[in-house]
């Protein structure tokens, strides 16, 4: 006994004719059934690669964040300081040496009691009828948590502001 043949399945219905009624555009619309894919597991390979990339830069962000929190705390203390620079940049010419002296010994100190023991730590006041700058240069050690190891770097943060006088 031979079996009757199985029934295609139907196709979907023509979408009904729009605006768009020429031939070449007829054989863009699709009127087959969209196409099932297997659905991935929940862990693969991708997954876990991107675990272990998103472990990575903790591990690193946590090693390196002394250093950016120092380095950030350095920097708050130049903005702090730099108002008074720009101060002393108006005096006449003694005064705003020994002004300028007086801030660069403050400024060294509290970098010192920020935790920078570096043997070269260097301040550096910039001053003249343009602009007015402090930049330290000093060199940080970071330690990678877990290793054994440890990197110097070295780290030159620097403020700097327009030394012209305003005029209200």
């Amino acid at each position: 006994m031979a079996r009757p043949p199985t029934p295609r399945r139907p196709l979907r219905p023509a979408p009904p004719s729009g605006p768009f009624d020429d031939r070449p555009l007829e054989r863009l619309r699709s009127t087959a059934v969209a196409t099932r894919y297997k659905q991935p597991n929940a862990i693969n390979g991708v997954s876990i690669g991107l675990v272990v990339l998103v472990a990575a830069t903790a591990w690193l962000g946590l090693s390196v964040w002394p250093v950016i929190a120092t380095n950030s705390n350095i920097k708050n203390e130049l903005n702090d300081a730099l108002p008074r620079v720009y101060r002393a940049n108006l005096r006449d010419e003694p005064g705003a040496t020994v002004e300028t002296t007086r801030l660069h010994d403050e400024l060294e100190a509290k970098i010192r009691a920020l935790g920078v023991d570096d043997g070269k730590l260097a301040v550096e006041i910039a001053r003249n009828q343009k602009s007015v700058s402090i930049e330290v240069r000093y060199h940080a050690i970071v330690h990678f948590m877990g290793l054994q190891k440890t990197r110097l770097v070295a780290l030159h943060p620097r403020v700097e502001t327009d030394a012209a006088r305003v005029e209200w």
